[in-house]
């Protein structure tokens, strides 16, 4: 089980820097993607490494909600507020939300893209804790 664990945190490693490389291109809707994707992986590892099911599931705050019932863990308000944000411009990009011909890319902002990765980046350090597994570029 800690591979798998160890794993889905790598995973979620290179889906932030997807995010941080698309944030450098101005690509914003995809940064915002990437962020979202990476915090939710974080995520599964903690509900996997509780020997929790990590499939079926995209919301960032019905999963934080399985952590603390199923797994018994804490999670800090700052970081729900956190999987809030990310699940609001997620929301925006989900490609139901098009205003008279306006696509959902361009209704993101370089803020919100930074925002979204930052998010993600505050997520992920706090799935850590939980974890105990450093990915390559966590390692001390």
């Amino acid at each position: 089980m800690p591979d798998k664990v160890a794993a889905w945190m790598r995973q979620s490693e290179h889906d932030l820097e997807h995010a941080r490389v698309a944030l450098a291109a101005g690509i914003c809707d995809w940064a915002c993607h990437a962020a979202g994707a990476a915090a939710e992986k974080a995520v599964k590892a903690v509900l996997l490494a509780q020997g929790g099911k990590v499939l079926g599931n995209h919301n960032l705050l019905l999963l934080f909600d399985r952590m603390r019932h199923e797994a018994g863990l804490t999670v800090s308000e700052g970081l729900v507020e956190d999987a809030r944000d990310l699940m609001q411009v997620l929301g925006i990009l989900s490609g139901q939300c098009t205003y008279n011909g306006v696509a959902p890319f361009e209704l993101i902002s370089r803020a919100q893209a930074e925002g979204a990765i930052a998010a993600a980046e505050r997520i992920r350090a706090g799935m850590r804790a939980h974890t105990a597994v450093a990915g390559p570029s966590e390692a001390a």
